[in-house]
């Protein structure tokens, strides 16, 4: 998939859909749930797992076979039976109904990938390579892990907070705040927030401040 463009969604209120009911459509659904989303899901069976979530975030479940047409007015599809011909067959219906697909197992007909992902706090970090060895992926993000810490995380969560501060201290000056931010985020506040050393992270937040 060479070109592909990378992005994060934003899920909420975004129709979704899972097709199938097995160990590969509870990792999808798993995934969309975390970051906001509320799939419905077309199956005739599912696993303990994804019955639990049915019923625990009400998510909608047609329980058949996909037909022609379920992925109408849906956005984002995942095909995910362990049928090879049944996936193709989601691919070309949900295509047609101008959504983007994703294909258990079949890179190439795909029109996105969902990439290996760690999260930390305010931090997320995602590792692709175009299907081509997902396993490979997933060991280079959790090599990734070993970086982006929880401490690291904190740290992303409160300059959110900060920003705000920073935005109405001098809401006119650009080159103000861009200048506060480079005395701030220097080398060793990103190695004192990796190591979780979160007061002396607070300690220089509050010296930029103070100096402003």
């Amino acid at each position: 998939m060479s070109g592909s463009y990378p992005i994060h969604v934003e899920l909420s209120g975004l129709r979704l859909l899972v097709v199938g009911g097995g160990q590969v459509a509870e990792r999808k659904v798993s995934g969309l749930l975390t970051a906001g989303g509320a799939p419905d899901l077309v199956a005739p069976a599912l696993t303990p797992d994804l019955r639990r979530w049915v019923g625990e975030h009400d998510l909608a479940w047609a329980e058949r076979r996909y037909r022609p047409g379920d992925a109408e007015g849906y956005r984002l599809v995942f095909a995910t039976t362990d049928d090879p011909e049944v996936n193709r067959f989601v691919v070309r219906d949900a295509e047609a109904a101008g959504a983007l697909v994703n294909a258990a197992n079949l890179p190439g007909a795909s029109s996105f990938r969902v990439p290996a992902v760690h999260r930390a706090g305010g931090i997320m970090v995602s590792c692709a390579t175009h299907g081509a060895a997902p396993a490979f992926a997933r060991r280079v993000r959790d090599r990734i892990a070993g970086v982006v810490t929880p401490g690291l995380g904190r740290a992303a969560e409160r300059l959110a907070g900060v920003r705000g501060d920073v935005r109405r201290r001098w809401p006119e000056d650009e080159s103000r705040r861009r200048a506060f931010w480079d005395e701030l985020v220097t080398d060793a506040f990103l190695d004192a927030a990796t190591e979780g050393r979160d007061e002396e992270v607070e300690s220089m937040i509050e010296r930029c401040l103070s100096r402003s």
